[in-house]
């Protein structure tokens, strides 16, 4: 057969098992056994039978499956597939439990073209579509959807494709629409991985609710390295040794003040960030005063002492004793 044509488009499902190295021997054994008809049962929920029947492939990963089907049936796993797999995860949780077994799963769905394969040699064809398949579900931002949940309740966690996105969902073949799912970049270091997923889940929870599908996931800044976004928090006050000092910043600060950070360095007020001022060296930590050097603005009222108070109009020192 000829091995340079462009290969027939197939939908491609990838599924892994999320903490799946945390459990032992015997859990991990328990969860493959009963992988496969996991699949099945949601399978046969979203009636969506076809796509562990009739498949192009289907092969075992360890923790998890790749499945190759029908174009056709893309459709029908973006709309149904996903939360019936939700479903069947959370009416298993009581028994898994009894095994101390998480079964939280991580699932990409991709389409493109894939070229033909020996079955008898391999279980599964190789090329660009696979490839992409494997990383996708590999990808941090999918992982972290699962990492800011609550595990007993958010149990599947999805990312479609850029092709499935534009062929299937906002071609409006598919009766969810393009708002459901949140687009991140997806990058892979170690398999020098990169591109754009579609995240969704069935069930958010937790962090997820208050923040959104992208709370936690990494940033990718201008030099592409990859770094984790900050969960909002409060101010922190501590400072270096066992400095009790405080910092208060009172009434209204104008600009783009972005990650600082505020520190007692050897008698100095030191802030770190954007935009922001630094004094060094030059604040006497006495208890009567404090002075700084540089350059401050302020709005409204600014005290920097016990001994410095409100200023009134028409005040008459000489009635000052």
């Amino acid at each position: 057969m000829d091995q340079t044509g462009l290969g027939q488009y197939t939908g491609i499902l990838a599924v892994d098992v999320h903490g799946f190295s945390r459990h032992n021997d015997a859990q991990q054994r328990k969860i493959a056994q009963g992988l496969l008809d996991v699949l099945q049962r949601a399978s046969d929920r979203a009636d969506t039978a076809q796509l562990m029947v009739d498949n192009v492939f289907r092969a075992y990963r360890g923790d998890g499956y790749l499945i190759g089907f029908d174009p056709d049936l893309v459709v029908d796993v973006v709309d149904n597939f996903f939360d019936s797999l939700q479903a069947e995860l959370r009416r298993l949780r009581p028994r898994l439990r009894q095994d101390a077994i998480e079964l939280r799963l991580r699932s990409s769905l991709h389409l493109g073209p894939l070229q033909s394969f020996d079955a008898l040699k391999t279980d599964s064809p190789a090329g660009t579509t696979m490839v992409e398949t494997g990383r996708m579900v590999d990808a941090e931002p999918v992982k972290a959807l699962l990492d800011h949940s609550d595990p007993n309740v958010t149990l599947v966690a999805v990312v479609l494709s850029d092709d499935v996105m534009k062929h299937a969902v906002e071609a409006g073949r598919t009766g969810r629409q393009p708002s459901e799912f949140v687009a991140a970049p997806l990058r892979v270091e170690s398999k020098e991985y990169s591109g754009t997923g579609y995240l969704r889940v069935p069930v958010p929870s937790g962090e997820l609710l208050g923040s959104g599908l992208l709370h936690g996931q990494p940033e990718t800044p201008a030099d592409g390295t990859t770094t984790q976004s900050p969960a909002p928090a409060a101010i922190n006050s501590s400072t270096a040794g066992d400095s009790t000092d405080k910092v208060t910043q009172a009434h209204t600060v104008h600009g783009g003040i972005r990650d600082h950070s505020v520190r007692a360095d050897q008698g100095a007020i030191v802030t770190s960030g954007s935009g922001n001022v630094v004094a060094r060296h030059d604040v006497d930590q006495s208890v009567n005063k404090q002075e700084f050097s540089g350059q401050f603005h302020t709005q409204g009222d600014s005290n920097f002492g016990p001994s410095s108070g409100r200023r009134l109009e028409n005040h008459d020192d000489s009635r000052d004793g």
